[in-house]
């Protein structure tokens, strides 16, 4: 399937798809994802973001090293995620703030992409703390009685990370599914 395939476009992708032949896929002109990318029947400029349909949001390609986790991952869901990635791709972005690059959903894929030996993921950009689309609260038994997003900021920027599942962040849109073959996120 061709990066950037989601929804209903995931036909057509695969069919624009098996009908190059292999020669020429391997004497494929584009040196990298972006160029790659625009080439793409969903692709629309939006300040070098792809921009995707489900409720209007765009992702970015960020490099996995400018993201900075707030808490820490459970192991068995690490293993899930990484199956997950290897079998289908990258599947949906991670969520991040624009200000600080603090990854607010999406710890387990970010992990996961390292262990793979990733350079960049998919990541929508929000604007968390000015935000009224995303609130945080705490997972219940997490040890903690509430959380803010002060509080999110502060410890993504720290040394330190909260035990997994402490922030439960709720937004009012939906994050949108895409199709990245992993080797589109290496360099």
């Amino acid at each position: 399937m061709m990066p950037f395939c989601h929804g209903g476009e995931a036909l057509a992708c695969r069919t624009w798809a098996s009908s190059m032949s292999r020669e020429r896929t391997l004497q494929c002109p584009y040196e990298n994802l972006q160029q790659l990318a625009e080439q793409s029947p969903l692709y629309e400029p939006a300040h070098m973001s792809t921009t995707m349909t489900g409720g209007g949001r765009t992702f970015d390609l960020h490099p996995l090293d400018s993201l900075l986790p707030h808490e820490e991952v459970i192991p068995s869901n690490l293993d899930t995620r990484l199956n997950k990635l290897v079998s289908r791709g990258f599947y949906k972005p991670i969520l991040v703030d624009s200000v600080t690059k603090v990854i607010l959903d999406g710890h387990h894929k970010w992990k996961a992409a390292k262990l793979l030996g990733l350079s960049r993921v998919p990541a929508i950009r929000i604007d968390y703390l000015n935000s009224s689309e995303i609130s945080v609260d705490v997972w219940p038994d997490c040890g903690i009685s509430s959380i803010t997003k002060r509080d999110v900021v502060d410890m993504g920027l720290s040394e330190s990370l909260y035990a997994p599942k402490t922030s439960r962040h709720s937004m009012t849109f939906k994050i949108p599914k895409l199709s990245i073959p992993l080797e589109f996120l290496r360099d």
